[in-house]
Parts: C-alpha cells; sequence; structure tokens
C-alpha cells in the first residue's frame, strides 16, 4: 500500500484513530499514577498512544493548516490551550500533593502529632526497621477503631522516615505468614531490624480504663511503638544464665513441663540464654544480666551460695521459682540452701500450699487467680484487669530483711479467704480450711526486693521469688498474662521497664450545648431565611434583565 492510500486510509477513521491514541495515553497516564509507579507497559502504552495521535496529526496535516487560519479557530484553539493548561496544573498539583502531603494537626492537645522523643528516634534510625501488623476483621469488630488508629499511627512513622516500612498482615487471607512469625494473639505488632525483633501486643498499646461499671479502652500506642523502636538500635543482647545440676528444668525442652515456648520469646525480646553450673564454673560470668533458678530439687552448696551472695550484693540480678514437690519423689522440697541470703533480701521460703476456692480455675483450689501487688512487675497486668494463672504454689513471705536499706514487695498473693495447707500429703478429695493448723490468707506466693548499693555506683541489686516454676512453661505460657509476667520480671531484673515514657494524649471532647432558642434560630436561618433570600436575590435579577 502507498504512503497516499495509507494517509487517506487514516483519514477516513479520523475518529476512530484519535480515540484509539487518546485511550491509549490516558490509560498509561492514569495507570502509573493511581499505582504510583511506573513500569514496562506504562511507557509502551504511553509510547504507543503518542505514535497513533502523530500518525492522526500527520495524516490531517493540510485540513489543520486551513482550520488554523480562521479567526474562530485561532481563539477556540486559544480557549482550548488555557483549558488544557489548567488541567495539566490541576493535575501536577494532585501529583505532588499525592506525593509530598501537607496536613495541620488542629486539634487543641496536638492529639495527631508525633511527640518530639518519637521524632528524634525515627531521625536518628541507623538500619532500616520493618512493621508487620497482624490483625484479623473478623476478630477485630469491638476494636476495629484503635486498630485503626494504631495502623494510621505506624503509617505517621513511616511518612516521616524512609528507614521505617510498615505492612498490614491479614490473617484471615495469609495465615502462612503468621505461622512463619510465630504469631499466638490477634492483633500482634512486629518489629523488625537486623537480628532484632520486639513483637507489640495488643495489651500493650490499648489498656483499659473505668468508666462507670463499663471498661473502656485507652489508646497509648506511642508509648509502646517507640519503646519498641528503641529496642531495634539495640546492638547488645543482654544474656541471662540459667542454673543447672540441682534438678533444674531445662529450658530445651517440648514437653509440657519444659521452657521452650518462653526461650522463644526471650529471644524475640533481644535476650540470650545460657545455662551456668556454679558448682563446676565457680564463678558468675561477667557479662550476666541476671541469674535464673528453675524449679531446683536440691538444695544449693555454701560454695554456691557465696557465689549468688557475692554477686547479688555486687549490684546482680537473681530470679529464683521454687517448687513445693519433687515431681518424682512427690516429696516435699523442705530446703533450699538460700534461706540466709533470701532473709537478708527480706523473703522466706515456707512449705504451706497455697489454697484459694474464691479466686481460682475450677476445679483445682490451688490453681490460683492471684492478687497483684503495687510493684512495676505487675502494674500494667493489674492497670488492664488481666489476670494470670499461678499452680501449685508454695509460700513466699515477706519478713522484716536483715539488710539494712533492702526493700521488699508482694508481687502476688490469694485473697483474704485463702490459706496455706500445712500438711499437703494428707490433702484428698475437698480441702477445707483448718484452724489452728492451716495458715490464714492472704498467701503471698510471689515476693521482689531491691536494695541500692551505697557505694556511689548507682548501681541495684534485685532479686524475686516465685513459689511456683510452671507458670511460664510451655503449658501455661500463653496462658492469660504468665508471659507477660515473666517477660516484666527479666525486663525488670534488666533495669528496662521504664526505657520510655510518653504520656498518651487524652482525646480532647468538646460539647456545644444548644438551647432550644438557639435550635430554632440555626434551623430558621439555615433552612428558611438562606434559601429565601437566595430566591428574592434571582428574581431581582430575573426581573431587572427583563425590564432592560
Amino acid at each position: 500500500m502507498k504512503k497516499s492510500e495509507f494517509l487517506l486510509k487514516v483519514r477516513e477513521n479520523n475518529a476512530i484513530v484519535l480515540s484509539i491514541g487518546l485511550v491509549l495515553v490516558l490509560a498509561g497516564t492514569l495507570s502509573a499514577l493511581v499505582l504510583n509507579n511506573t513500569v514496562w507497559w506504562n511507557y509502551l502504552l504511553i509510547g504507543v498512544g503518542l505514535i497513533v495521535l502523530g500518525l492522526f496529526l500527520f495524516s490531517n496535516l493540510t485540513e489543520i493548516k486551513e482550520v488554523g487560519k480562521k479567526r474562530t479557530t485561532i481563539t477556540r484553539a486559544n480557549i482550548t490551550l488555557v483549558a488544557v493548561a489548567m488541567l495539566g496544573i490541576v493535575i501536577a498539583l494532585n501529583y505532588i500533593v499525592s506525593r509530598h502531603p501537607l496536613r495541620i494537626d488542629l486539634t487543641s492537645n496536638k492529639f495527631y502529632t508525633l511527640s518530639d522523643q518519637t521524632l528524634d528516634t525515627l531521625n536518628h534510625l541507623q538500619q532500616d526497621v520493618n512493621v508487620s501488623l497482624f490483625t484479623s476483621p473478623s476478630h477485630a469488630a469491638q476494636m476495629q477503631t484503635q486498630i485503626q488508629r494504631a495502623q494510621q499511627l505506624l503509617e505517621e512513622y513511616g511518612k516521616k522516615s524512609t528507614k521505617f516500612h510498615f505492612k498490614v498482615v491479614n490473617v484471615d487471607n495469609d495465615p502462612a505468614e503468621a505461622r512463619r512469625y510465630g504469631i499466638h494473639e490477634y492483633n500482634t505488632i512486629v518489629f523488625e531490624s537486623g537480628d532484632n525483633r520486639k513483637d507489640v501486643l495488643q495489651r500493650d498499646y490499648i489498656s483499659y480504663s473505668m468508666m462507670g461499671r463499663q471498661p473502656m479502652p485507652k489508646f497509648q500506642g506511642e508509648a509502646a511503638f517507640t519503646s519498641a523502636l528503641i529496642t531495634m538500635s539495640d546492638t547488645t543482647h543482654l544474656v541471662f544464665y540459667f542454673t543447672e545440676g540441682h534438678g533444674e528444668k531445662p529450658l530445651v525442652n517440648p514437653q509440657p513441663d519444659g521452657y521452650t515456648t518462653f526461650k522463644d520469646m526471650l529471644e524475640k525480646e533481644n535476650y540470650t540464654d545460657k545455662t551456668l553450673n556454679l558448682l563446676k564454673d565457680n564463678k558468675i560470668p561477667d557479662d550476666a544480666a541476671g541469674i535464673v533458678v528453675l524449679g531446683p530439687v536440691k538444695a544449693f552448696q555454701p560454695s554456691e551460695t557465696a557465689l549468688l551472695e557475692a554477686y547479688l550484693k555486687n549490684g546482680g540480678k537473681v530470679m529464683l521459682c521454687f517448687d513445693l514437690m519433687d515431681p518424682i519423689s512427690r516429696q516435699t522440697i523442705v530446703s533450699t540452701g538460700l534461706s540466709a541470703l533470701l532473709k537478708d533480701f527480706g523473703v522466706k521460703v515456707d512449705n504451706d500450699l497455697a489454697i484459694d476456692d474464691t479466686s481460682y480455675l475450677p476445679p483445682n483450689p490451688s490453681a490460683i487467680l492471684p492478687q497483684y501487688g503495687n510493684h512495676d512487675i505487675v502494674q500494667k497486668l493489674s492497670d488492664n484487669h488481666v489476670p494470670c494463672l499461678m499452680v501449685f504454689n508454695r509460700e513466699i513471705e515477706k519478713v522484716d530483711p536483715l539488710m539494712k536499706g533492702a526493700n521488699s514487695t508482694v508481687l502476688l498473693q490469694t485473697t483474704d479467704k485463702g490459706w496455706g495447707v500445712n500438711n499437703v500429703k494428707a490433702l484428698k478429695g475437698a480441702v477445707s480450711y483448718h484452724p489452728g493448723i492451716d495458715v490464714k490468707g492472704p498467701i503471698p506466693i510471689a515476693v521482689a526486693s531491691e536494695f541500692d548499693l551505697t557505694d556511689g555506683s548507682n548501681k541495684k541489686a534485685r532479686l524475686v521469688v516465685y513459689g511456683n516454676s510452671l507458670f511460664f512453661s510451655n503449658q501455661f505460657a500463653t496462658t492469660l498474662g504468665n508471659a507477660d509476667l515473666a517477660l516484666n520480671t527479666f525486663g525488670w531484673m534488666a533495669e528496662q521497664e521504664n526505657k520510655i515514657s510518653i504520656h498518651p494524649k487524652e482525646e480532647d471532647e468538646r460539647i456545644l450545648n444548644i438551647s432550644n432558642v438557639s435550635n430554632m434560630l440555626i434551623i430558621c436561618v439555615a433552612i428558611i431565611l438562606i434559601p429565601l433570600a437566595a430566591l428574592i436575590a434571582g428574581f431581582v435579577v430575573w426581573f431587572r434583565r427583563r425590564s432592560i
């Protein structure tokens, strides 16, 4: 086909050719704007469309020149050019605003503005931080507003730093991703950076306050998220040593009485666990952030006690979990070998079994839902009304410390209706309180003690003693607030309980009270006067034009 014949064919189908060219160009441009990304097929669509439009112009070049010489054509072309220019300006401005949004927080308390501490943390990020919110729309109906606020807040973090990357994972649509991350609760937010990981649970960023008889959710996401963000820059992983040689329960045991679940939780908190045999090694490593003793069945030797005493009194941290009974021999564990050391810090281990038939998990009254004391370890659990389950607890008594300056506090205890059973072997069937024989409640089952060193080093010795070692085992770690209780204990020993403090901003509710008279006045002005004024103005304009 000759060139002239081809151009004639194009002119015969001008409308079709012009439409195809415009559609291709618009499709390529709009798809790039919508997707906020340009790929090869965007360029292909725009390129082919421009070629088709160029072919249309070239085939109609003579007609265009003739039409362009007419005055009306020039006027219409100028108007068209102005319209196209205005449209281009509007599109360009919208594109710029979408890429660089400008938002102004007009709330009186700057409710939607990040704190200076958060902005400073974001500006000093050394490496990329990946954050994933694992949620389920089908399980978040009651907390949908709060979860959306968490999502919007994390998106705001991403706008302030190019190193902060946030995504939402729908657990219903992608359960494999949740399993890969080991997610146990809905609405968990995972922070990752290099080898560091921090899981922020829903209860960490949504607490509850009592409004009358109804608990109301209270959002405190910025404090929780920025605290997790700070841990991402922590390159030193604290090491906790777990003792062995006294029949303690090992961490690497997948059985119900093992601790593999909690071991995984420790790693997610950027802690490292190692074993320690005090009798064999005869020293406590210099890198020990704390010593943990899980359910020993044999007493500590005097040389081991001396090591722990020297370590504690020089600012060390120790967590002791003493069971009442040897799981194999079923004999009561009478001696711990640490009685003198514990009394120095105001703690005494008794041989009573704590029972509470008013606050327990049926049908076992020794499976206690204890009351919380006033201490940093349990404060958040108490504030958020999250109970924990403590099974088969021995009494851990708070006594006057022999060491001056030590301060002991009860963490957990039964209600005043509980009691301590002296003769555990005699327990058969239903249990009841025997006055004069059993110990009247409340029975303490966990005590924490602290001692400030007087050598000017600002070091603190910290000791926590629990009356059982099963509450964060594989069987109970994911029960109620047990894992939080254990992790809070490790955090308190590591002196990381108050790593950041950002006071949550309260929603500023302002109510406008309108009287009946004011309400009627607003209705008259909005519904009657304004429409009537517009109608009269229109009538006057019409009448004047008619009389001209």
